[in-house]
């Protein structure tokens, strides 16, 4: 699959996202009048449009990134991959940052790594267990194909008339 094909099914879907998202979020905005409290505001400090801009742009690189992770590698993996960065984001703001790691905190770190072990390893597990059940690892030798037909009961039957089972 060709990756300009993938970036743009992922824009379009962001893009439609949005538009269908805009419908629900403008009218209460217009009936609790915060819609126009925030423009009159946004007409006093002019500096907001320009944060507006470059939150909105750091929000659609990184829901592109998350939506071509998924594209590449799958939910699953994706799924490990965001909660790990968060896990990490947040076992590195307690060491820069002089703030008590609570009995809470560690526990959920601890589960998130454990979670991420073991979905590792189940994958590594399932991996194995695929390459030594594959269909070519389970053809007979000819010696040995050679030994089960004059073992076999149904010999001299034609292949139509055999059991299935």
């Amino acid at each position: 699959m060709n990756f300009l094909f993938i970036v743009n099914i992922q824009m379009e879907m962001l893009f439609c996202s949005t538009v269908v998202g805009l419908p629900f979020l403008i009218p209460p905005m217009l009936f609790t009048g915060q819609l126009f409290k925030a423009w009159t505001s946004w007409s006093r400090h002019l500096y907001v449009y320009g944060v507006l801009v470059i939150e909105a742009m750091a929000a659609f690189i990184g829901q592109l990134s998350v939506l071509s992770l998924i594209a590449i590698f799958g939910a699953a993996n994706t799924a490990m991959i965001t909660t790990a960065r968060k896990a990490v984001t947040l076992l590195l703001s307690y060491l820069i940052f002089t703030k008590p790691l609570t009995e809470q905190h560690a526990t959920g770190l601890l589960l998130i790594a454990m979670g991420i072990t073991m979905k590792i390893f189940l994958d590594d597990r399932s991996n194995k267990k695929a390459l030594n059940s594959s269909p070519i690892a389970n053809i007979p030798k000819p010696s040995e194909d050679k030994e089960l037909m004059a073992q076999s009961d149904y010999a001299g039957e034609h292949e139509e008339s055999r059991p299935l089972v």
